[in-house]
């Protein structure tokens, strides 16, 4: 059997040094993670418990109000859903409306009308009708715009 050198005997050490330091970088990594993961669910759990919290104190127990509670609710939600289809749901849009705009114009401020229609009054060729229930209230808004030559000569906010 050969003699191993201090040379040699070095490599090796700093070899298993170097694994070791490795392993450790790994641990740590891990040990970060799995303490990142147990705060997020620490998160979670507490979001989770707020929410069940909160929907069972929202939520009325008696079934009148609850039928009143989900019937608002469903009006809000309807409400919300139309917000959402276009610039026509909000009252700035509707102060920069003045007569004179081009239909085009129109549609690129308000966005497209629920509905377009022929008027029997001679001096209003085309009616564009932009209607939602706004404020949740049950009843529906309705903006209209009046054209005349493809210019607008007359229109009502539903604001």
């Amino acid at each position: 059997m050969g003699e191993v050198t201090n040379a040699e005997l070095g490599h090796k050490l700093d070899l298993v040094l170097q694994k070791i330091d490795g392993l450790e970088q790994r641990v740590n990594k891990l040990e970060n993670r799995d303490l990142q993961v147990k705060e997020e669910l620490q998160k979670v759990s507490t979001m989770a418990r707020t929410a069940k919290l909160d929907s069972a104190l929202s939520v009325p127990q008696n079934e009148e109000e609850k039928k009143s509670f989900f019937s608002k609710l469903r009006l809000q939600l309807k409400s919300d859903e139309v917000k959402a289809k276009g610039a026509w749901t909000k009252k700035e849009t509707w102060d920069q409306v003045n007569k004179n705009l081009s239909e085009f114009k129109i549609r690129k401020l308000l966005g497209n009308p629920n509905t377009i229609k022929s008027s029997l009054n001679p001096r209003i060729e085309r009616v564009y009708h932009y209607q939602g229930d706004l404020n949740a209230d049950g009843k529906e808004e309705i903006g209209q715009v009046n054209f005349f030559r493809e210019k607008v000569v007359s229109f009502k906010s539903p604001f």
